[in-house]
């Protein structure tokens, strides 16, 4: 008879196999060899391009030299190209580029005006809980909208030519082709709205003299990576109608398209395997708590804690705004500890008979004697590290408020005394020479959640050296 558990494993692991095979199709097209029936390049992988750019405000051409620079298709890099403009930009100017690339015999491939300006949520700022804003400008809310610059133009051209079935035509990429009398031409994309985040700056945040820099970086790209670009813009796009919020689809965005292939797929069986043992995790956790009515041997003191930690933490992500990804297990987590504490404490409400507290065994209550014991002694060493760290981030360290100072303050404590803070639970199975009464099952899938993600993160560093 099949658990949960293995229907949830082979579910898993078909899932990475289809959608390996699926990016396997994607990055290793087949090359359409046929006489008729395909559509052929017009182009060369070491034919030259040439790239015109010129920049508008109002409609109208703005001061600052035009660029124009020739370049090698498969050298994309070399065209990399620093531009200084002298614009007097304020918060409302209209400000685009008129971006066009041709073939070395005169074809237009692409022609586009670009917004170099658009509106986004202001970036929130942070400042010394103790000084005075000795600029004298009110703290703006985040929920405002500000202008942002573009700060680096990305262009994506395909380095390599490759023959395409009529049949067979890939679909997220055929808005981008264009086509000539011996074939299509090279092709081009580019869209601002879909870079990263790092690459649009306030323009508060810029120097004052209005001199705004801007790189123009065409790259050579893989079809592989133009259809997975071209695939995600319309999936963010589809999400953006759905309310997700852009740090998500930022980090959606970094997650395939600022990694290679082989890091993806690690990072793509990691994750699956991250939200499997979540489940099981959860799952087995409140399987374990659900029948257990005997607490002898478990620390109440450190059910508090867990329970104290998740709710804070959730709250500095959600205070953060940090990609839900991240803030939805962790709340759930929250709920989980909370209702196993209720559990510890046999706590029940009612309206019949109001709040009621459990009676407790004395097994139990010997139990919650050796706890209040040792988390005493603990609480010596951790008091004063705590007030200690907390007054030096109030003095020497920026916050957006009291309230983030008080988070980050709390979740700093959390981090640096997490691993001490499950000391009392090891003290107790010391003393009683147990651990039997712990729910294991629950452990085991937390402990292979950090492995895989160690794993994972030295595999990252590692593969980060090699780039460099």
């Amino acid at each position: 008879m099949f658990r949960i558990t293995h229907v949830l494993l082979v579910l898993s692991l078909g899932y990475i196999c289809f959608v390996s095979w699926t990016l396997y199709e994607v990055f290793f097209p087949l090359n359409c060899k046929g006489s008729s029936g395909c559509i052929k390049p017009a182009w060369k992988s070491d034919d030259k391009l040439t790239v015109h750019l010129q920049f508008l405000k109002g409609g109208s051409f703005a001061e600052g030299i035009p660029i124009s620079e020739t370049l090698q298709i498969n050298r994309g890099l070399t065209a990399k190209y620093n531009c200084t403009l002298l614009l007097p930009l304020t918060s409302n100017s209209d400000v685009t580029a008129r971006l066009q690339l041709l073939t070395n015999f005169g074809s237009v491939i692409s022609s586009d005006d670009l917004s170099l300006v658009t509106y986004k949520e202001a970036t929130r700022t942070t400042f010394n809980l103790l000084t005075v804003n000795e600029s004298g400008e009110p703290q703006r809310s985040h929920d405002l909208l500000a202008p942002f610059w573009l700060s680096a133009l990305r262009v994506y051209v395909l380095h390599t030519p490759i023959s395409f079935s009529q049949n067979n035509m890939p679909a997220e990429i055929a808005r981008h082709i264009r086509f000539s009398s011996k074939g299509y031409l090279p092709i081009i994309y580019v869209n601002p709205v879909f870079q990263a985040s790092n690459d649009w700056i306030e323009i508060k945040r810029l120097p004052k003299n209005n001199q705004f820099e801007i790189l123009l970086s065409v790259e050579p790209i893989s079809l592989g990576h133009l259809r997975l670009r071209c695939t995600l813009e319309t999936i963010a796009d589809q999400l953006r109608s759905y309310g997700l919020r852009p740090n998500d689809i930022d980090e959606i965005r970094g997650i395939f398209l600022d990694t290679n292939l082989y890091l993806l797929l690690t990072t793509l069986f990691v994750s699956v395997f991250h939200l499997l043992f979540n489940f099981l995790a959860f799952k087995n956790d409140i399987s374990f708590w659900r029948v257990s009515d005997n607490t002898v041997g478990i620390s109440l003191r450190t059910i508090v804690w867990r329970f104290l930690s998740s709710l804070i933490i959730f709250l500095h992500l959600w205070e953060q705004k940090s990609s839900l990804l991240v803030s939805v297990p962790m709340g759930i987590s929250t709920l989980i500890e909370l209702w196993k504490l209720r559990r510890m404490t046999k706590f029940s409400m009612s309206f019949r008979h109001g709040i009621q507290w459990g009676k407790r065994s004395k097994a139990e209550e010997a139990t919650d004697q050796l706890d209040a014991q040792f988390m005493r002694w603990l609480m010596y060493i951790m008091i004063p590290l705590c007030i200690g760290g907390s007054i030096y981030s109030l003095f020497y360290l920026p916050h957006r408020s009291w309230y983030s100072w008080c988070l980050e303050t709390m979740v700093n404590g959390i981090y640096a005394f997490g691993l001490l803070l499950m000391t009392p639970q090891l003290f107790l199975n010391y003393r009683l020479k147990s651990v039997a009464h712990l729910p294991w099952k629950a452990m085991t899938y937390k402990v292979s959640i950090t492995v895989l993600w160690l794993k994972h993160s030295v595999i990252s560093i590692v593969a980060a050296f090699i780039k460099l």
